[in-house]
């Protein structure tokens, strides 16, 4: 990995800018489906910093924002990662959630923890880094991308299947400044079954699928699934099915009957094995076909929702070390790195990204506990931290020798 030769000052970044920067984001409600007004101002706030700004239309009114930063000399691509979506506002604010404001050493603003707060340090980060471009070498991306609170990936998957590569990339989803390396694949898959919608009466004209349905819920859990226990992932893997949904009225035999299951997996684990484990679990029960009704096991596919295989980045790779050493500069300790909790739990576009073959690491600020909650907010210090921690990182990857 190259010694930088590039000053990042201790002044950066200025807090009014970062401020403003996140403040920004913040004023644009932008969850999943209506990310259209926020990417534009992305994309101008990109254009005015001189980045070679690329809109990737992934779905009608949804598109990813690519900002460019070219050296023009050889060395490294690395990608900064970061979804503009958000999950649905909840309820409960005491002010109008899209007026940012700071008070107390914080910034008040919807979605700030997940992640405008990390998408905002990334561009400051990228406008010190262009402000010093001639003591770079290979290029910097920062992809803003959309779908990912609603389909776990459908931004960043098209990102890839595109053609875009890099070297190394950062992912800014919520750590607390801790340098995260894994969490758990996403499998969700939905169950189906069939009947014919008929009075109680005349029950013997068709069967009833809730009824169907029922025995193959019954015969799957974490005892169905293979795999083998990771030291990374400790109580996992988890099986929940999260939706039931079919019928009409109480005195009708149901028609169709549905449940959604959600499974997180560990390495060595992937959704099509966990699809064939619960066929396997509902046949092996006598299930599958039940009073004439068939039960039938799919992965739920794109663009509804992205399969995600594990993440986990090995604790060497130079894009971990550079940030753990970006952070030691600056917290003056040891940053933690390694697997959060509950955080290994979770989902992100780190799973896309390292199957694609490039090494990321996770490093964001925001607190789980704080995720989407009212009166959503985040410590000035936390985002000037990561501003600086990104724009180091970079320099120790990007900079010329």
């Amino acid at each position: 990995m190259p010694r930088p030769n590039v000053d990042i000052p201790a002044s950066f970044p200025n807090p009014d800018k970062i401020i403003a920067i996140v403040s920004s984001l913040c004023a644009h409600s932008s969850v999943s489906g209506t990310e259209g007004k926020i990417g534009d101002w992305v994309a101008s706030e990109m254009a005015r910093i001189g980045l070679a700004v690329t809109r990737q239309e992934v779905l009608p009114g949804r598109a990813n924002i690519i900002g460019t930063l070219e050296t023009g000399r050889l060395g490294p691509t690395l990608l900064f990662n970061g979804h503009i979506d958000t999950l649905p506002v909840p309820e409960g604010y005491s002010h109008p959630p899209f007026e940012p404001f700071v008070a107390n050493g914080r910034l008040y603003g919807a979605e700030i923890n997940n992640m405008k707060g990390a998408v905002g340090a990334m561009i400051a980060a990228m406008e010190i880094l262009h402000d010093r471009r001639d003591r770079l070498c290979g290029r910097i991306i920062l992809s803003a991308v959309m779908a990912e609170c609603d389909t776990l990936g459908l931004g960043t998957l098209h990102l890839i299947e595109s053609g875009l590569s890099a070297d190394l990339a950062i992912n800014g989803e919520p750590t607390d400044l801790r340098v995260m390396t894994c969490h758990v694949g996403v499998t969700q898959i939905r169950m189906k079954a069939s009947g014919v919608s008929v009075h109680v009466c005349r029950k013997a004209e068709g069967p009833n699928a809730i009824h169907a349905l029922i025995p193959a819920l019954a015969a799957i859990g974490e005892h169905c699934l293979s795999y083998v226990p990771h030291q990374d992932f400790p109580d996992l893997p988890n099986l929940n099915i999260g939706q039931v949904s079919g019928g009409t009225l109480a005195s009708m035999h149901a028609d169709r009957a549905e449940a959604l299951v959600d499974v997180r997996t560990v390495p060595g684990m992937t959704p099509e094995s966990v699809l064939a484990d619960i066929r396997a679990a509902v046949e092996k029960a006598g299930a599958a076909t039940t009073n004439g009704s068939s039960v039938t096991a799919e992965l739920i596919a794109r663009p509804d929702f992205c399969q995600q295989h594990p993440f986990h980045v090995e604790r060497g790779e130079p894009v971990v070390r550079a940030v753990a050493e970006a952070h030691r500069e600056l917290a003056g300790a040891e940053p933690y790195i390694g697997p959060l909790y509950p955080q290994v739990y979770f989902g992100t576009d780190a799973s896309h990204l390292g199957r694609a073959g490039i090494p990321t690491v996770i490093y964001g600020p925001g607190k789980v506990e704080e995720i989407n909650v009212a009166d959503e907010s985040m410590a000035l210090l936390d985002l000037m931290t990561a501003a600086q921690v990104y724009a180091r990182a970079a320099a120790k990857i990007c900079g010329r020798q």
